[in-house]
């Protein structure tokens, strides 16, 4: 069970933050070499971008799984804090029906891709290890609502957030303008 628990739990983070040390390194060894040793680093850049698209890929799946994708939460402000449960499920809905939408087209692009054998022009990887960032990332963020929406249908609908006194004003403005 730790194993399991240590992967739920902190498995993306090390990945994230693995890929962006990664990418900070080889970005400044990058500019030294260039700008230092004028003998820059010809697959460095590429490298990077690559990683990088992996890691916004990952970082989907974190930000579900933490609740920290963007979101707009005019309406349970409106509706009141009893409201956050309800719009957090519509939210994970969403979610994993744009993650289908992601899986469902990118699968058959990467499996076009990978019957080309294209390389990178410098570091010559197969040019769809880059592209499965996309299903990946998607069927992650997927696993990740189903994961919050499994808890919050396990523990009860999630206790509202303690509100800022932004909100709270905003709030009680919008209950006066509605009862007058």
């Amino acid at each position: 069970m730790p194993v399991l628990r240590f992967i739920d739990q902190k498995s993306e983070k090390y990945l994230l933050t693995a890929i962006l040390i990664t990418i900070s390194v080889v970005l400044v060894v990058q500019v030294f070499m260039r700008y230092v040793l004028n003998s820059p680093l010809v697959w460095a850049e590429e490298l990077a971008r690559y990683l990088l698209v992996w890691c916004t890929m990952i970082g989907t799946s974190l930000a579900v799984r933490e609740s920290r994708h963007i979101i707009v939460d005019f309406a349970p402000v409106l509706f009141g804090p009893r409201s956050i449960g309800l719009f957090r499920i519509i939210s994970m809905a969403g979610i994993i029906g744009f993650g289908i939408v992601i899986i469902v087209y990118s699968v058959p692009f990467v499996l076009r891709v990978q019957q080309m054998n294209q390389l990178s022009p410098s570091l010559e990887i197969p040019i769809w290890w880059v592209y499965l960032a996309l299903p990946v990332g998607a069927a992650a963020s997927i696993l990740r609502a189903i994961q919050q929406l499994y808890l919050q249908f396990r523990y009860g609908l999630a206790a509202p957030e303690p509100e800022t006194v932004e909100t709270t004003a905003i709030a009680s403005e919008l209950q006066e303008k509605a009862g007058r």
